[in-house]
């Protein structure tokens, strides 16, 4: 035995010696030619192996080279690539040079990649820094500010909610407006995933995305970039491209972060209990209903106690809100094969009670080059996402937000005895109570995969076939329970009491192109290539829903308990789009561009012959500054490049079926099953166009400024509109493609390196945008006028102004003698009146934005970085919704809700100049009805994210075998300043420009940390 061990050992020795005789280690550091600063993340090679590893934060590297590798090959994006020679040497130092062909992004298109000197369109690409680490539930809320051209606004502060994004302006009135969304080349839908009116906010799908799986997203904005797509692209396109794997040495990531959430704007504040108890009394004088305070004290009672008061706000605040990300991930491969895989966990609280969000995701992503002709690629990430909201979006008694803009500070929400109160009068809930015992739950699981086949059949032809598949199912419970709030039905029949409903909905997409590339290299300076395309895609929705009310027992909170099913419905819809396509671009010289693109699209929404349309685009830049004639400029000139683009692009987001007339088969007639006319119908229904063009100059001065200038006018036509009809057809109206619109304005953008030296640098960024909207022409009636449309009594559609502007009558202030309200009886000046009927409508600008853009910089020092962002947004107003209550002037505030804390502010006697009328119980003066006292000036500028960072030396911790370590604090949306001082809630609204009481904005402060090996 002995003997035995002996030889094991000697064998063992043996085979380590000849393991390190076999291997030597060479280090060294990767810097930067200009600069001489260490880059990260720099990829090093054993040629012809597939040894490998990366530099570290400090651009230092170390690596195991076998005895047959005789060359290390160093790769970094925007740098050249450098062989060495390592033959006897155990240190190798290298500086990178920039590669100007490489420092041309690559813009991902969707339907391949182009490098950004050949592009001829007008994109923006941001790298996945820029999505890294990013405490938000949807990955396209870190584009705000980001990208000329875009604007974003939340529909709520509830984790996970839909945000609204807007390319360029509005392009439709009734049809959609939000851009096309492309996952590794698949278009997904990003429509709110609760299709049924449940009042209970939204979900994103966009929401099931982990941004730290990012590799970069890039937005398509002009008829040359978006033509690609057909009709689906008039909106603009954003092509997210997840992260794939890389050659070398596997690299584990994973990174962590916790912080608080708070409110990022306050809101209103209300009256006091004390405020609101003498304008109580005071109200009862003015209404006549007593002589004098003391008299209205012994006639009426308030119903104060005179102790309480409780702000509603900081009960339905979530005090002890935060947020969690965890990401773990591997990267790798050869020159083969490449990898990419990772896991991931996202929650978030909501700032009301009993708001969260929790997302679970992980990701595999292969590539494998099968031979030297296919290549196989695939990419699937599943998710599930969690969401518990709220009743929001109206005052609704449920909804958090409106239980502090409408109960009485009067009342406590709890008993003496430490329970909760649930006699709150009026009909107002106990916010408290129903946070605890109802449910708004949603649950979101989907799949998307994307996978191709390459087949390279020449070097300059290669034919691609990839197949999308996005699959979603949708799960949503709403239960009310059957002692406090919307589930009593019935305050004496308790068997009525309690309700449960549920949603279901399932949503398959699948995108096949098949696609062949050819290359024709003419002569030296004359190249052409072709891209031809076939497309076929088809969405199927299916959604079924039941529900009821009276449950016998709390815990029960299923359809399954209740007593009485009142409600039943299952439906199933599906579209499909089918298309081909032919791209042709012709280079001269290498500095001369021009696309042409054409493409021929039917879709199933339209009738048999009008579903055909065709959509083309013509675009061409000149890489001015690689002309001989404009040598003598390089000094300061390194970069100019002209563009202009001209195409068409359509829009089909309508409902599905419209064209067709349809017999309705849900009523009945004399206890018998009925058949009514359903739907008109118009078989002459298509598609609206988009016409529209772009001219720009990208430029570079002094290798460190970086810019883009760009104009767009984009025109509309053939809106699809639902047009009034006489009540002689039996119909109201009918969807009928009428009316024209332009959108048209500047975009500016710039990036400069103020301060780019080895140990500190000094990044400014800075984008805006002004867009001009104008409704061109409408429907007419039959004595040839414009049919105008008018949306909630506010906004109105007409010819020679900005889509949906707000049109109402103009708030003059209050008489100084009397305390009454005073309008403008013509315009927005001159004569007045007290009487709300006798006051004049006019128009009073736009709900969406005319100038925004944002500002961002970075100071990098020995390690150390910060970084800040703003964004600022003007042109617009808001108007609140809900001020007819909270403004009322007395008339609701004793009995329905409370008031706004500027109430306090009113007229009492005359020569008294207040901003409100006088307070009357009972008011009927009008004095909050529709008019420029709600509307609100929408300016406002915010801090978006400040991050304070420290990248940890390399000797430090290769010690403990990372490469890489990363700690960091971080704020999002930590300040906002909002012009008007009257506007007290978040300006940032839906597009409709309405504050409707919505869950408030977040803001966020964290901490993480970042670690690789």
């Amino acid at each position: 035995m002995r003997k035995l061990l002996l030889l094991s050992f000697t064998l063992v020795l043996t085979l380590m010696q000849q393991a390190f005789a076999q291997s030597r280690t060479v280090s060294g550091t990767v810097t930067d030619q200009s600069t001489g600063q260490g880059l990260p993340g720099v990829s090093i090679q054993v040629k012809g192996t597939s040894v490998g590893t990366a530099t570290n934060a400090d651009g230092a590297y170390t690596i195991n080279v076998p005895t047959n590798g005789t060359t290390l090959v160093f790769r970094f994006i925007g740098y050249k690539t450098v062989e060495r020679d390592i033959s006897g040497a155990s240190n190798i130092n290298v500086s990178l040079s920039l590669d100007n062909a490489q420092l041309s992004e690559v813009v991902v298109t969707g339907y391949g990649e182009r490098k950004q000197e050949s592009f001829t369109g007008s994109a923006v690409t941001l790298g996945g820094a820029k999505f890294e680490n990013k405490p938000f539930a949807t990955v396209d809320q870190a584009l705000q500010g980001n990208v000329p051209g875009l604007q974003l606004s939340s529909s709520s502060g509830t984790p996970g909610a839909v945000q609204n994004i807007r390319i360029r302006g509005i392009s439709s009135i009734t049809a959609d407006n939000e851009p096309l969304y492309v996952i590794d080349g698949i278009p997904v839908m990003n429509q709110n995933v609760n299709d049924e009116d449940t009042g209970t906010g939204s979900l994103s799908p966009l929401s099931s995305i982990n941004s730290n799986d990012i590799e970069n997203v890039t937005v398509l904005k002009d008829a040359s970039a978006t033509a690609l797509y057909g009709a689906r692209g008039a909106n603009g396109v954003i092509v997210i491209t997840t992260k794939r794997g890389k050659a070398g040495k596997p690299v584990v990531s994973f990174s962590a972060q916790t912080g608080v959430v708070s409110r990022a704007v306050d809101g209103a504040d209300m009256l006091s209990a004390a405020q609101l108890d003498e304008l109580y009394y005071e109200a009862r004088v003015n209404a006549g209903q007593a002589t004098s305070i003391e008299d209205a004290r012994a006639r009426y009672n308030s119903g104060w106690d005179g102790v309480t008061d409780t702000d509603w706000k900081d009960v339905v605040t979530n005090d002890d809100a935060i947020t969690r990300t965890y990401d773990l991930s591997v990267r790798g491969g050869n020159e083969k094969s490449r990898y990419y895989v990772s896991a991931g966990h996202f929650q978030q609280d909501g700032v009301t009670v009993g708001s969260n969000y929790k997302r679970t995701t992980g990701k595999i992503n292969f590539e494998n080059e099968l031979s030297d002709k296919f290549t196989l690629s695939t990419s699937t990430n599943g998710s599930y996402v969690l969401q518990n909201g709220q009743l929001e979006g109206a005052a609704y008694y449920g909804n958090p937000e409106s239980a502090y803009l409408f109960t009485s500070p009067f009342y406590s929400p709890y008993n003496a005895d430490g329970s909760l109160n649930l006699d709150l009068g009026g009909s107002q809930y106990n916010p408290l109570y129903i946070a605890e015992n109802d449910i708004n739950r949603r649950k979101q699981s989907r799949i998307l995969n994307s996978t191709a086949v390459e087949y390279r059949i020449l070097n300059n032809l290669k034919f691609t076939s990839s197949i999308g598949l996005d699959y979603i199912i949708n799960e949503e419970l709403l239960y009310d329970n059957r002692h406090h709030g919307d589930g009593v039905n019935s305050a004496t029949d308790l068997s009525q009491n309690g309700n449960s409903y549920v949603y279901n909905n399932r949503n398959f997409t699948y995108d096949w192109k098949n696609m062949l590339d050819y290359s024709w290299v003419i002569n030296n300076n004359n190249k052409l290539d072709f891209k031809l395309v076939y497309e076929a895609q088809k969405n199927s929705y299916y959604t079924v829903a039941t529900g009821g009310y009276g449950i016998a027992a709390d815990g029960l909170v299923y359809p399954s308990s209740v007593g009485t099913v009142d409600y039943g419905t299952a439906a199933a819809t599906d579209w499909a789009i089918n298309s081909a396509m032919a791209l042709v671009t012709y280079t001269l010289r290498n500095n001369i561009f021009i696309d042409g693109t054409y493409r021929r699209e039917g879709h199933s929404r339209f009738a048999p012959y009008n579903k055909w349309g065709t959509f083309y685009s013509i675009a061409g830049s000149w890489l001015l500054s690689d002309e001989a004639f404009m040598q003598g400029t390089s000094e300061w000139l390194s970069n100019a490049k002209l563009k202009a683009s001209y195409g068409k692009t359509g829009n089909a987001g309508i409902e599905e079926n419209l064209y067709q007339s349809f017999l309705s088969y849900s009523g009945s007639y004399n206890s018998s099953p009925a058949v009514s006319p359903g739907q008109f119908g118009n078989k002459y229904l298509t598609w609206e166009n988009n016409y529209s063009y772009n001219v720009g100059l990208d430029f570079g001065l002094f290798n460190r400024i970086t810019g883009s200038v760009e104009y767009f006018n984009r025109k509309s036509t053939d809106l699809l509109q639902d047009v009034p009809l006489s009540y002689t057809t039996g119909f109201s109206s009918q969807y009928q493609n009428v009316g024209d619109m332009v959108n048209k304005g500047w975009e500016v953008s710039a990036n400069a390196d103020i301060i780019r030296s080895t140990d500190f640098k000094w990044n400014l960024g800075v984008n805006f945008t002004s867009v001009h909207n104008e409704v061109t022409r409408l429907a007419e009636n039959l004595d040839g006028g414009e049919i105008t449309i008018t949306e909630n009594s506010v906004r109105r559609v007409a010819e020679g102004q900005p889509v949906f502007s707000w049109y109402m009558p103009t708030w003059a202030g209050v008489d100084v003698q009397t305390g009454a309200p005073l309008w403008y009886v013509e315009g927005t000046s001159g004569e007045t009146t007290s009487t709300y009927s006798k006051a004049g409508y006019s128009y009073h600008g736009s709900a969406m934005p005319t100038f925004f853009g944002g500002l961002n910089t970075r100071f990098d020092y020995k390690g150390i970085y910060l970084s800040a962002s703003l964004y600022y947004s003007t042109g617009n107003k808001v108007y609140d919704s809900y001020a007819h209550y909270t403004l009322s002037d007395g008339r609701y505030n004793f009995t329905t809700s409370n008031g706004y804390a500027t109430l306090y502010d009113r007229w009492q006697q005359p020569g008294d100049v207040a901003e409100n009328p006088k307070n009357v119980y009972g008011n009927t003066s009008n004095s909050a009805a529709a008019s420029t006292r709600r509307l609100y000036d929408a300016e406002y500028l915010r801090l978006r994210d400040v991050t304070l960072g420290y990248n940890l030396p390399a000797a430090l911790i290769s010690k403990l075998g990372l490469s890489n370590v990363n700690l960091y604090v971080k704020g999002n949306n930590l300040w906002t300043w909002v012009k008007d001082d009257k506007l007290t809630f978040d300006p940032e609204v839906k597009p409709n420009g309405l504050l409707q009481i919505n869950a408030a904005p977040l803001k966020t402060i964290a901490v993480g940390i970042n670690a690789s090996f």
